[in-house]
């Protein structure tokens, strides 16, 4: 007596007499497709659509260290000329730097087409204030 494997087939073929297209499957099936695509597309806009946040939150936890923060920048800009790039720097103490260059150095990447920035400053804390950082981009 030898064992039928086949009876562990979850997938069975079903004979062609007990199958029958109908109206209501059809549109069950169409809307079923369009719901798909429709979730399919929204989840590809947003994994391409990028979003740019221009924030720089800074946690103290030297809370001795003479009313300064160190900040330390290291930024990839992969398609952006060197020339371009400059840092900026203003707190609320009323300081404004504009095209701040000690301890900054601006490096080429890729053959010149982007450039890495990094550089190195002190700013000043006051509680419960966070820090306006920028390094702006011109098209």
């Amino acid at each position: 007596m030898p064992f039928d494997f086949r009876r562990f087939d979850i997938y069975r073929k079903v004979p062609k007499d007990l199958t029958q297209p109908t109206y209501t499957g059809a549109i069950i099936s169409i809307c079923c497709c369009l719901f798909i695509l429709f979730l399919f597309l929204s989840e590809l806009t947003g994994f391409i659509t990028t979003e740019v946040v221009n924030e720089l939150y800074v946690d103290d936890p030297d809370k001795d260290s003479g009313g300064k923060i160190d900040v330390s920048l290291n930024i990839s800009l992969p398609n952006l000329h060197c020339e371009l790039v400059g840092l900026d720097i203003q707190d609320e103490m009323g300081r404004h730097e504009v095209g701040h260059i000690d301890n900054s150095m601006k490096i080429p990447l890729n053959n010149g087409a982007g450039c890495r920035f990094e550089g190195q400053f002190s700013i000043n804390k006051e509680v419960g204030w966070q820090p306006d950082v920028r390094v702006p981009v011109f098209w």
